[in-house]
């Protein structure tokens, strides 16, 4: 038994061994391992930033028409697609309910002119019999005064005179109670009128008739809202389209900005429109906010119709001929198998490095932001002045820095100091610093030396970016991918 155990102790270390030689020599027959550098040439090319969306296409003016009176519809005009003028008879409700409220209206109407003109009588009768009342009261207080009417009959003569002036009163006020009548008896009828010719629905616009939500005998009920019965559109050789853009990319879009669409109708097809509005109020789904954004668009045969969904992309940004690298240069960072390879270069030993110079707000600084401003000695020197006034006061205050209060200062500073040439050329200057950063890529020199450099870089693409600036020339190659090989 024990001699069994050791024939398989053996055999299990002879079997372990035949399979290191055996991974050893498939290691050796592959030859040692090597780094394969891939790059390619920093040159001249196009870039173009977009922000993609997709929104639904709609005519610039769409019109509801609807109906503000209730009723069976009688007759309809139009059909879809059918091209309309303003005031064009579309559909028409059965007019004979309100017909007969007209003529109801009417007939009141003239109850109440009526009723005027006989109050207006009434009340020239009763001022005759006042301008009667009025001589009998002279002619016996006349008499009385010669002593040739008693006391009595000069009563009855002024008691006569008051009752027929309170009568003119009751009669005024009867005329201005009856013409009162006449006026709401008028405007029923008018509202009448209205309503009767509300039963002829017109359109207000001039365009086409993109939907009709009724049919001819359907009745229509306007009690709470007006039904619609016609959609509209005003004019479809000119479309909008209502994209959402998700926040994170809201702040690239500004108005007037080109704008490149297809549809899926036309495939092939690609069209051009202008963001003409960025609507401020969100809208929340999913925890995903996103903002409207219109374009506007020109529809040559007005191929383009409402509804359709447009795949479009918004142009943020764009350069012609400029110097290019891909993007995975931008993201290569040399292994540390590749440390023999590698040149970093120090930014204070590098002339004309971004980032030289004496931090704090130095000289190198000063020069950095004075560049291609065409600034007088006395003007860099006075600017000089206030920029380490300003960060000497920084420094003593201890904290964080507020970088927008540093800005503001900084701004104030210039304004004072530069003409307004220099300040607008400052301006845009710091508006392209805002939209550039720094980073790094690695340059392959002819000695096979990987060679470190600071590049600034603007807008960028799926698959290039901008180099606005920094240590690369045009031919450079520049690394993007580093593998293991075996030979």
């Amino acid at each position: 038994m024990l001699q069994s155990i050791r024939l398989w102790i053996i055999l299990a270390v002879l079997a372990g061994g035949s399979v290191g030689a055996w991974w050893l020599w498939g290691r050796s027959a592959d030859g040692p391992a090597g780094i394969q550098i891939e790059s390619t040439q920093a040159a001249s090319g196009d870039v173009r930033r977009i922000v993609a969306a997709s929104g639904a296409v709609r005519a610039l003016v769409t019109v509801e028409v609807g109906s503000q009176v209730s009723g069976q519809i009688a007759e309809l005009s139009v059909d879809f697609n059918d091209a309309v003028e303003v005031g064009q008879l579309i559909a028409r409700i059965n007019p004979e309910t309100f017909e007969t409220r007209v003529s109801e209206a009417r007939a009141s109407r003239d109850v109440a002119a009526a009723n005027l003109a006989l109050q207006q009588a009434s009340a020239d009768r009763v001022r005759a019999n006042l301008r009667a009342a009025q001589l009998d009261l002279d002619r016996v207080r006349t008499l009385h005064e010669r002593g040739n009417a008693s006391q009595a009959a000069l009563d009855n003569a002024e008691a006569s005179f008051d009752a027929q002036s309170a009568d003119l009163a009751v009669a005024q006020a009867q005329i201005a109670n009856a013409r009162a009548s006449l006026t709401q008896r008028v405007a029923t009828l008018d509202g009448a009128l209205i309503d009767l010719e509300r039963t002829e629905i017109r359109s207000p616009i001039n365009g086409v008739v993109v939907d009709r939500a009724v049919d001819a005998g359907q009745t229509v009920a306007a009690s709470l809202s007006a039904p619609t019965l016609f959609t509209i559109a005003q004019d479809l050789s000119e479309i909008q389209i209502d994209a959402q853009i998700d926040e994170a990319d809201i702040g690239q879009i500004s108005r007037g900005q080109s704008v490149t669409f297809t549809v899926d109708a036309y495939p092939g097809l690609e069209m051009e429109g202008v963001v003409e509005q960025i609507r401020l109020a969100p809208t929340t789904l999913q925890n995903i906010v996103t903002y409207t954004v219109v374009v506007s668009a020109s529809n040559p045969g007005q191929r383009l119709l409402p509804g359709m969904t447009a795949n479009m992309d918004v142009i943020t940004g764009e350069r012609t001929d400029v110097l290019t690298v891909p993007n995975s240069a931008l993201r290569f960072r040399p292994s540390p198998a590749l440390a023999s390879r590698t040149v970093a270069l120090d930014d204070a030993s590098t002339p004309g490095r971004a980032g030289g110079g004496r931090p704090g707000g130095g000289s190198g600084m000063v020069d950095r932001m004075l560049a291609g401003l065409d600034v007088t000695a006395e003007q860099r020197e006075e600017i000089g002045t206030g920029m380490r006034r300003i960060f000497g006061r920084l420094q003593g205050a201890g904290g964080p820095p507020d970088r927008e209060a540093i800005g503001r200062e900084i701004e104030s500073l210039m304004q004072g100091i530069l003409t307004p040439e220099q300040m607008q050329a400052y301006r845009e200057q710091r508006r392209l610093a805002r939209e550039t950063r720094m980073v790094t890529v690695w340059v392959e020199r002819e000695d096979g030396q990987l060679e470190e450099r600071r590049v600034r870089v603007g807008i960028g693409d799926s698959s290039i970016t901008e180099v606005v600036g920094g240590q690369l020339e045009a031919g450079e190659r520049v690394v993007t991918r580093a593998r293991e090989v075996r030979s």
